[in-house]
């Protein structure tokens, strides 16, 4: 293997990289942000009921556009007087009794779009006017940086984590994830990787030598995790797993993404939701049980989202139809548990929709500025009131 092949070899296995999580593709640069508090992002796919999510259980009007599909009150989890989670979610009224687990109301954006890929492409640009290609986690590697801060667990990398210049890597299995060289070439390989060379050769043999350097560190460190809670054998569960044994492993990433998908509740929904919702609950209570088994508890915030909420009537096929102001969640040690923002009211509604009280924005800066510690103007390209529900 001469100098050319070694540049070749070395060029496409970092170009490998950039669709392998950070830890296996990190080269030479520092990671601008370094360890330290840890985010994890779940998109709820398909437009959340943020209503039979949280239910307003005294809410008269609530009932009389939802005959069928009202939560009744004597089955809401009481949050208080007025507001009570679906059953469905009862794994975390623990974290709620800890208050661990913040619920922010009527949460949108303004002129709202009920377009599942337009409301779902302002979410993770964080821009309502729909200019933007970069998303706002993408953002958060270019602005400082490092390429390999995040990574979404799962098949496609979504918007948020596109950039100009970068796509943060997506991955399935962490068991999948490994470095190959094809037999032939592997004395060849290593024997280039000990020879000092010139110019961007060199810094590629560099890079390479780190990239293998950090597989090495990173197996060893799953390999010493020991799960410290029984998630159920869902995907969305199994996506939590993933995410518990890279924190476990200490590999220095700032944000994970995640994803629970089938809420686009048009028909079916008194079956449907609740199963969504149970999935949702039981994952993030056992992502949490473990959390604290592996003693990171303290250093991660959960924050979920969906693209929009759902109308306040019923439709007649048992389901509900896209609508605007939805729900948000926070959980964790790091969270002051509670309700934020207002109720949508629901005598006053925008076109059949509950109508927003809180900008989704508010969220973001608030995960930028106050847990990552970052500067949420320079993400979020303008200074938004960051809220109260973190520590």
């Amino acid at each position: 293997m001469n100098r050319r092949d070694f540049v070749k070899t070395s060029f496409l296995t970092l170009a490998a990289g950039a669709g392998m999580p950070g830890f296996l593709g990190r080269t030479a640069s520092a990671a601008a942000i370094g360890k330290g508090k840890i985010l994890v992002v779940v998109q709820l796919s398909g437009g959340n009921d943020a209503l039979n999510t949280l239910v307003p259980f005294t809410n008269g009007a609530y009932y009389n556009a939802r005959p069928t599909l009202a939560i009744g009150k004597k089955d809401v989890l009481n949050l208080n007087d007025s507001v009570g989670l679906n059953p469905a979610l009862k794994p975390m009224m623990s974290l709620w009794d800890n208050g661990e687990l913040a619920l922010v109301q009527g949460v949108g954006y303004p002129n709202p779009n009920r377009s599942h890929f337009e409301s779902m492409a302002i979410w993770h640009t964080g821009d309502p006017k729909a200019r933007e290609t970069e998303g706002w986690i993408g953002k958060i590697a270019e602005v400082y940086g490092d390429p390999f801060c995040a990574t979404n667990i799962g098949g496609t990398t979504p918007l948020a984590l596109r950039g100009s210049d970068i796509i943060l890597p997506s991955i399935a299995s962490i068991d999948r994830f490994q470095f190959k060289i094809a037999p032939e070439a592997q004395t060849a390989f290593n024997t280039i990787l000990e020879t000092p060379l010139m110019g961007r050769a060199e810094t590629m043999r560099g890079a390479t030598r780190q990239m293998l350097s950090d597989i090495d560190r990173v197996q060893k460190g799953i390999g010493k995790y020991k799960a410290g809670a029984a998630y159920p054998e869902e995907k969305f569960a199994v996506s939590l797993r993933e995410i518990a044994r890279l924190i476990a492993a200490d590999v220095g990433q700032r944000v994970f993404y995640t994803s629970l998908g089938g809420f686009d509740t048009h028909a079916g929904q008194p079956v449907d939701h609740p199963e969504l919702l149970g999935a949702l609950s039981s994952g993030l209570s056992a992502f949490r049980s473990d959390l604290e088994k592996q003693g990171r508890s303290d250093d991660v915030v959960v924050i979920g989202f969906s693209e929009f909420g759902r109308r306040l009537a019923e439709n007649a096929s048992a389901g509900t139809d896209h609508g605007k102001a939805g729900l948000m969640f926070a959980l964790g040690k790091g969270v002051k548990g509670g309700l934020y923002g207002a109720y949508p009211d629901l005598e006053k509604l925008d076109d059949g929709d509950p109508v927003m009280t809180t900008d989704f924005r508010q969220v973001y800066a608030t995960a930028l500025d106050k847990w990552l510690n970052i500067p949420s103007c320079d993400i979020l390209g303008a200074k938004f009131a960051p809220m109260n529900f973190l520590k």
